[in-house]
């Protein structure tokens, strides 16, 4: 994990409604996001060795209890110097809309 990750690890790790924490949870429906990424115009992440799909992952899927209730939160972490490459926007949309389709903020 960058340290960043590690930073944002700690935060939830020391909430009092955080009861659960998964890191690089998978995005296990592949056809979902290759649906996506191909309704957006932007190119699916693949191996670069066979250039097959790969499935891509959230760094932390977050379940917290807030008021007798579970709620998931999907939380990608990234420095500010990566969020000037456009490859990195593109997979935080398909991302993104993955969890919209799934009803996860």
């Amino acid at each position: 994990m960058s340290d960043l990750e590690i930073d944002f690890f700690y935060f939830l790790e020391y909430s009092d409604y955080v009861v659960d924490i998964r890191e690089q949870f998978p995005l296990l429906h592949l056809e979902q996001t290759i649906s996506i990424s191909n309704e957006l115009g932007i190119e699916h992440p693949k191996n670069p060795n066979t250039q097959e799909y790969i499935i891509m992952t959230t760094d932390f899927l977050v379940t917290s209890k807030i008021s007798d209730k579970f709620v998931d939160n999907a939380r990608t972490i990234k420095n500010h110097e990566e969020l000037k490459s456009k490859r990195v926007l593109e997979k935080f949309e398909i991302e993104s809309i993955y969890w919209k389709q799934k009803g996860i903020d």
